[in-house]
């Protein structure tokens, strides 16, 4: 009975361990290989879509300012946090991003303040449904 008892223990601690791991681990990790201190960034409303919807994560690279293209989808950060949008124009000093849902341009950002860009498997956007409703339901707490 106890080498049972003994045996769960180990194994508990070992699966906590391995949730730890991942936990703190995996955002150290994507930050270090897709070059931005953001490695991901969750979908708090419905400006994207139908590309991505409220409550997805997707993941973000670092990009040069050479690199963007008119279409990719760039994370910038503002005042109030972080914006997810595609670009619309490119300009010598600023980038002009408008949400697919959104029916006016967002005011130009300096390269400087853009993230970097959402990653693509296969021309896609990667996005994983569900997994930013965490984010979602903290933003809406708060605003309450």
């Amino acid at each position: 009975m106890m080498k049972r008892i003994g045996k769960f223990f180990l194994h508990l601690g070992i699966y906590l361990g391995l949730v730890l791991a991942v936990l703190f681990g995996l955002p150290r990790f994507l930050s270090w290989y897709l070059v931005t201190p953001y490695p991901m960034a969750a979908i708090t409303s419905g400006s994207m879509w139908p590309s991505l919807k409220q409550g997805d994560l997707v993941l973000i690279q670092g990009v040069k300012k050479e690199d963007l293209k008119v279409g990719d989808i760039v994370v910038w950060q503002n005042p109030q946090g972080f914006t997810i949008h595609r670009v619309a124009e490119l300009n010598p000093d600023t980038v002009v991003t408008k949400g697919d849902a959104n029916f006016t341009k967002d005011p130009p950002v300096k390269y400087e303040e853009v993230v970097g860009r959402t990653v693509k498997i296969f021309g896609r956007d990667v996005r994983l449904p569900y997994f930013g409703m965490i984010s979602v339901y903290a933003r809406d707490k708060k605003l309450k």
